[in-house]
């Protein structure tokens, strides 16, 4: 099995939980200022990853759940023939590591899309940090439902005509983009063609036909990675859902 990459020196200030600005996105609304810094005491903070980079592999032992503060990563399933697929696509913000959660083993690689900084909450710390707060437990069994339901939906998408697939792709980032009060009209996908055809089981072909469709129609607007979407509505149609009276709000 290949090893870890070696953890990076980072140039950037540590901050801790109460002073980061993703808190309130990656931890319970209503955990008290006391439980924040008491997980803060334990979390280990700012680490890097580079473009490429693997955080842990399938079949390495469960160590922790991560939260990443800033880039992109994708989580992948290799089977045995050696077929990839992308599970998710982690945003800053969301929490991961859910994989390994049960089994206490990862069924799946972590992998760096671009530069990214992530915070750890190691395996040891979560069950004694669980009775000191509560409401840990429920955010937890809340993000490791929250990604079961995405597995269930991509299972569901996969029955579906590739263009509604792609369109719904599109519009799944930019509502999670959304959530988080991140731009989400205009974004970078750090997925590349073939990460795109491997999550929503489409040739690269494909995936690059259908953009240019969608480009073609005047729903969205493509330059190189940067995605901007031009008539959300139009992009609905696309993926099969009901319009909204709103053109600008996805949620």
């Amino acid at each position: 099995m290949t090893a870890h990459p070696p953890l990076r020196a980072h140039p950037f200030v540590k901050v801790a939980c109460e002073d980061c600005n993703l808190t309130r996105i990656c931890l319970p609304k209503d955990l008290e200022d006391d439980g924040i810094k008491d997980l803060s005491k334990v979390v280990r903070r700012d680490r890097t990853l580079q473009k490429g980079e693997t955080l842990y592999w399938a079949g390495e032992s469960f160590s922790g759940i991560y939260a990443l503060k800033s880039g992109s990563a994708k989580l992948v399933h290799t089977d045995r023939q050696g077929r990839e697929t992308i599970i998710s696509l982690v945003l800053p913000g969301e929490l991961f590591g859910f994989d390994g959660l049960t089994a206490k083993e990862h069924r799946c690689a972590l992998v760096a899309l671009e530069t990214s900084r992530y915070c750890e909450l190691a395996s040891s710390d979560l069950e004694p940090l669980a009775k000191k707060i509560p409401s840990l437990q429920h955010i937890l069994l809340e993000r490791s439902c929250e990604q079961m339901d995405q597995v269930v939906e991509q299972l569901a998408a996969s029955q579906r005509p590739a263009e509604e697939r792609l369109a719904g792709f599109l519009l799944d980032l930019a509502s999670r983009y959304q959530r988080r009060g991140f731009p989400f009209e205009s974004f970078n996908l750090s997925l590349t063609r073939q990460d795109i055809g491997h999550h929503l089981g489409l040739a690269l072909e494909t995936v690059s036909r259908l953009l240019g469709r969608l480009e073609s129609a005047g729903i969205i607007k493509v330059q190189g990675k940067r995605i901007q979407l031009l008539d959300i509505n139009g992009l609905k149609t696309a993926a099969g859902q009901p319009e909204e009276r709103s053109a600008s709000t996805l949620i």
